[in-house]
């Protein structure tokens, strides 16, 4: 299924879809007081203003933009000559370096395509070099552990360099009001076929179908969003196959340039909250990126690093382990990192850093990496999604809805969709997103702009 599958729906008349891809990647919490405020959570509490519904008890915002181990939530394609080319030119070796991720899927921007390019780059590896070869793996994300996994089962012998503490990368959780949530990956996008289905039964986690039914608890918003879908997806659907002929085209050129308030919200729901971009930041081929797997997505009912924490293997783990420098010599790699003394030697190296850490130059190749490398980091876009978690008290809204949406008439998009966690959890919790432009421009505010944002939001549906 491709995210143009979702749209054909749309315009059969099923249920508004959104949030199809939404956080297949997301980032960092920002603990209290954000924005150099000096607040405490409960300060922030206690400083929203009254309105018709109850104050959280607890939250979370994400703050994807300024993690210096991601610098975005997941690639996206941007307008250039080279169309999803891109990704393979990322992906193609330089001498003893190959680079992997889901910057470098067939599915991009999800945790199953990281897998798969993690595993890839792993079996390439293994062609190239003897038996018993040591390969370093920069990053314990999805597609490091999964390389490593694979450069071990091939006879080779990985050693994964992670600068944080964890394992996971992208993928995290975050303690809400005495729970776990999941601050970066939240769904399965297509849970037949898929290796996340079967790692989540090995490590007993549950899977929870989601099928994107979010209702407008606003009278008369519920066909305003449905006639921004068949607009927006009308218009999506006229790029047709042979328009990658023209692998430029920004998706804003496709769109209609009369819009109301139901397009715009759609916009952002199936533009900047599914990519992380605006649509002019946007190739229009981009809609037709990732032959999505079949059977539906589904949340999980515990935590995401469980599921793909065993990816790895047996391969060994140097934690706090930040490499700023990749020298190539003759016959070896030598990686340095960024305390005194950290170097490791290798035969080879697979780099599977996100495509924001390899834009802002946080690594120094010696000897620079060529031109088509080059071009393909700088032309790959660097998508932006930040969630943010509310805990309450007890529900003040369907408890046995997967979610809802909302049109802001000032601003629509803003706070306009929003996942009910009662279902999977069992906790009186909800989730909404923000995601391109609008996400940088939130990253700025602090956590008391963005709750009183996000409860004013709320209480216009529920109040």
């Amino acid at each position: 299924m491709t995210r143009r599958d979702l749209g054909k729906a749309a315009l059969a008349g099923a249920a508004v879809a959104g949030l199809g891809g939404a956080a297949g990647l997301a980032g960092c919490a920002r603990e209290g007081g954000g924005n150099g405020s000096g607040a405490s959570k409960q300060e922030v509490i206690d400083g929203l203003p009254e309105t018709g519904i109850p104050r959280p008890v607890d939250y979370i915002r994400t703050d994807w933009s300024h993690d210096p181990l991601a610098f975005c939530s997941y690639s996206c394609l941007a307008p250039t000559p080279y169309g999803s080319e891109i990704r393979r030119m990322l992906a193609e070796p330089v001498g003893r370096i190959a680079f992997a991720g889901e910057a470098t899927a067939r599915i991009p921007a999800t945790v199953h395509g990281a897998i798969q390019a993690g595993r890839d780059a792993g079996k390439y590896a293994a062609g190239q070099l003897r038996a018993g070869a040591r390969v370093a793996v920069v990053g314990a994300g999805a597609a490091g552990l999964s390389c490593a996994g694979e450069l071990e089962r091939l006879g080779l012998k990985p050693v994964v360099l992670e600068a944080s503490d964890r394992v996971g990368g992208r993928v995290r959780e975050a303690d809400l009001d005495g729970s776990p949530v999941e601050l970066g990956a939240s769904w399965i996008h297509g849970v037949d076929g898929n290796p996340l289905t079967e790692l989540a039964g090995e490590a007993g986690v549950g899977l929870h179908p989601f099928r994107y039914q979010l209702d407008f608890p606003v009278p008369g918003q519920q066909a305003l969003g449905a006639g921004g879908e068949h607009r927006y997806w009308q218009a999506v659907n006229s790029f047709g196959p042979r328009s990658v002929r023209h692998p430029d085209v920004p998706l804003e050129a496709i769109l209609p340039r009369r819009r109301g308030p139901g397009l715009e919200w759609a916009i952002q729901d199936e533009v900047a909250q599914e990519y992380g971009a605006d649509p002019d930041q946007l190739a229009a081929l981009a809609t037709w990126e990732g032959n999505w797997l079949p059977g539906g997505d589904a949340l999980l009912d515990g935590p995401y690093s469980q599921v793909i924490g065993s990816l790895s293997g047996d391969a060994g783990i140097r934690f706090g382990f930040e490499v700023r420098k990749i020298s190539q010599r003759p016959g070896e790699v030598r990686l340095t990192g960024a305390e005194d003394n950290d170097e490791v030697a290798a035969d080879a190296a697979v780099v599977t850093v996100p495509i924001g850490v390899l834009k802002a130059e946080r690594i120094e190749f010696d000897p620079p990496l060529p031109a088509r490398t080059r071009t393909a980091i700088d032309g790959l876009g660097a998508g932006l999604l930040d969630k943010v978690w509310l805990a309450f008290e007890e529900p003040f809204w369907d408890e046995n809805a997967e979610g809802f949406s909302w049109i802001d008439p000032g601003r629509p998009g803003r706070w306009g969709a929003w996942v009910n966690a009662v279902p999977v959890t069992g906790e009186p919790f909800l989730l909404t997103l923000s995601g391109g432009r609008d996400a940088h421009r939130l990253s700025r505010q602090s956590d008391l702009e963005i709750i009183s944002g996000t409860t004013a939001a709320l209480n216009s549906m529920f109040g």
